[in-house]
């Protein structure tokens, strides 16, 4: 299983390459973004893992750029600790952000957690209503107009389509959909509702609200919408 590490910061890629590497990963390095695009491209890594706080390179239009190009699982390093900064870095669609400090453990288990989770999702196609999912192609449909999501959005769609009425806790869902226990900040569930109501709504309008928020709980799929007005 190979890894992109792609930062500047010489202590950050020598600490986690050890880390990865102990765990039986094997570790490549970069920190120049036509080179990382092209290894991409050939299909000579499983997962990114980009520090997008790089001297010279735009961390989060490289992370647009790798997700437009292919479907290659990215982990966002950040040190920007600023809510609205953390929310931009989940917009430009990694599965996952950290922010620094961090525990080279932690992003270690992040990294396996998004490997399980992106590796095989093989069953049956679900659907709510005026949504349908294909697990085999990791296709999304809202009333038959494919909408384009990072692989995180459509594990969490995908998840909450399969429970289709039963609410669960943003707790409930880090722990589910993201496997790692909950630590305190919810934000990463919230921006991910965020974007896939949006993406669903812009393919048919009204359809983002097959995903409720109940009030003191947390989400619920809906089968059914409604008359609007």
């Amino acid at each position: 299983m190979q890894v992109l590490l792609i930062d500047d910061d010489l202590h950050t890629r020598s600490v986690l390459s050890r880390y990865l590497e102990k765990e039986g990963f094997h570790v490549l390095k970069d920190s120049d973004e036509t080179s990382a695009l092209n290894r991409m491209l050939q299909n000579q890594t499983d997962l990114v893992v980009l520090d997008i706080d790089l001297s010279e390179l735009n961390g989060l239009e490289l992370c647009a750029k790798i997700r437009h190009e292919n479907h290659t699982p990215v982990l966002i390093l950040t040190s920007r600790h600023d809510e609205k900064d953390v929310i931009s870095s989940f917009e430009a669609g990694p599965d996952d952000v950290v922010v620094k400090p961090f525990s080279p453990r932690e992003v270690v288990h992040r990294i396996s957690a998004i490997i399980r989770r992106t590796s095989v999702q093989v069953s049956p196609k679900a659907s709510s209503s005026r949504l349908c999912l294909d697990p085999k192609a990791r296709k999304v449909t809202v009333n038959g107009i494919e909408i384009e999501l990072t692989l995180k959005e459509y594990d969490l769609l995908y998840y909450l389509v399969n429970h289709t009425g039963r609410s669960f806790s943003r707790e409930n869902l880090i722990t589910e959909v993201w496997h790692y226990a909950y630590q305190g900040d919810c934000r990463t569930v919230y921006t991910h509702i965020k974007r896939l109501r949006k993406k669903m709504n812009v393919a048919a309008p009204g359809s983002g609200q097959l995903i409720q928020t109940i009030r003191g709980v947390g989400y619920r799929m809906s089968s059914w919408l409604g008359p609007s007005g």
